[in-house]
């Protein structure tokens, strides 16, 4: 790996483009077990630290890519926007029922689903705490008893699983890419 490095650094060099080595990270994708990590790696003489979960583009990938440490931040990230909007969609505002639903799809759903058409992969048990926390948000929206059940409320508002709308997301991608 580190000839692919030296190969690196001189194509960065000719080109003169600059990148910040010290957040530079390596990590190495297995499927199964934890390895030692392979031997040191440099880039313009600086030690490259080997770390078992990287960030990429808002993207949090581990070793096994399980995304369980991605879904762990997208829903403290969510939660603490809550925090915030808890005024405009808690029990207590004074938004219709609609304009509710409108600040959900618009401003907190893509804060839940940030980068899904990566991380739908994941195992079924993480995509179920996103749909978890949907439920959540939904019954805080609509004041909803605990008897109503979350598919009752999800046809009253129109809303679909997040497992299928992260379907839905990842094909329209999908479309766009072909044209």
């Amino acid at each position: 790996m580190q000839k692919y490095l030296d190969t690196l650094e001189e194509w960065l060099t000719d080109w003169r483009i600059a990148i910040n080595v010290e957040k530079s990270q390596a990590i190495v994708f297995r499927k199964w077990g934890v390895i030692d990590p392979p031997s040191d790696l440099t880039l313009f003489e600086n030690n490259i630290q080997w770390v078992p979960v990287v960030r990429y583009l808002g993207l949090h990938l581990d070793s096994r890519l399980t995304y369980k440490k991605h879904i762990d931040y997208l829903s403290d990230k969510f939660w603490g926007r809550i925090a915030l909007a808890i005024s405009l969609i808690g029990r207590s505002s004074p938004l219709s029922l609609e304009n509710k639903v409108i600040l959900y799809k618009q401003t907190l759903r893509p804060i839940l689903t940030y980068g899904s058409s990566i991380w739908a992969a994941a195992a079924p048990t993480h995509i179920k705490r996103i749909q978890v926390i949907q439920n959540k948000i939904l019954r805080i929206i609509t004041n909803t008893p605990w008897y109503v059940r979350n598919d009752v409320i999800h046809h009253d508002l129109h809303m679909e699983p997040i497992d299928n709308y992260i379907t839905r997301v990842s094909r329209r991608e999908k479309e766009i890419k072909r044209l």
